[in-house]
C-alpha cells in the first residue's frame, strides 16, 4: 500500500480558503443576509493573514545564522492579527 504524502500546511490554509471563497459565492448568488456574508469574508481574512504567518515562520530568510528566529507574535502583527 502506498503511503499518501503528508500535505504542507500552507497547502491545506490555500484549499480552505479556496472553499471559503467558493462559500461566500455562493452565499451571494443566493442572496444571504448581508451579515452573514460579511461575517464569512471576516474569517477569509483571517485565514489569509495566517496563510501569511505561516509561510513566513518557517521561511529560511526567518532564519538568521546564530540570531533569533522571528516570533510568531511579531510575524502576525504584521498582519494585524488579533
Amino acid at each position: 500500500m502506498v503511503e499518501k504524502a503528508k500535505k504542507s500546511p500552507v497547502l491545506v490554509r490555500i484549499a480552505r480558503i479556496e472553499g471559503q471563497l467558493k462559500g461566500v459565492r455562493r452565499m451571494v448568488e443566493e442572496k444571504k443576509d448581508c451579515l452573514e456574508i460579511i461575517t464569512q469574508i471576516t474569517a477569509i481574512r483571517e485565514a489569509v493573514a495566517m496563510l501569511g504567518v505561516e509561510l513566513l515562520k518557517d521561511d529560511i530568510s526567518c532564519k538568521w545564522d546564530g540570531k533569533k528566529k522571528i516570533d510568531e507574535a511579531y510575524l502576525k502583527s504584521l498582519f494585524r492579527m488579533q
